[in-house]
């Protein structure tokens, strides 16, 4: 259910409906398939969680360590499907050209930061949707394309 987001309010019923009109004007709600399959994942079965959690550390390990290696030095996140990396200092046209030139030159798309808001200016989202061979690819490349503009 990546990208979905659900939640719940709990309070004084006139708070609630209110909030309830602010959301319906400004906001839109989860379909009904939507909220049963949150339900069934918060109650069901936690067995697959750790095969998930264990499957996105491997990944991050991967990434953050062949960075590491090419000389870009990213935080080690803690908890993510995702990797913000620093523009490394040689980068000096922004997030957005950033990401255009090395999907259209290597093929490895990145989320620009400043899509995130302005404060992510500067920095490159990675998600780490590949297995560990793929990523090792990528980061290849990755170093080759930082080569280039040398």
């Amino acid at each position: 259910m990546g990208g979905f987001r659900v939640g719940y309010a709990i309070g004084n019923p006139d708070l609630i409906r209110a909030l309830r009109q602010v959301k319906a004007a400004i906001d839109f709600n989860q379909y009904r398939g939507i909220l049963n399959g949150a339900i069934a994942a918060l109650t069901g079965s936690q067995a697959s969680v750790s095969l998930v959690v264990s499957t996105f550390r491997l990944r991050r390990d991967t990434f953050v360590q062949a960075l590491h290696r090419i000389g870009w030095q990213v935080p080690l996140p803690t908890a993510t499907m995702y990797v913000w990396a620093k523009l490394p200092d040689s980068w000096t046209s922004g997030s957005i050209a950033f990401c255009q030139q090395l999907v259209e030159i290597t093929g490895v798309a990145a989320s620009p930061g400043s899509g995130f808001g302005k404060s992510g200016e500067g920095c490159v989202r990675f998600a780490l949707v590949h297995e560990p061979p793929v990523l090792e690819e990528a980061v290849r490349r990755i170093a080759q394309f930082l080569k280039r503009r040398e």
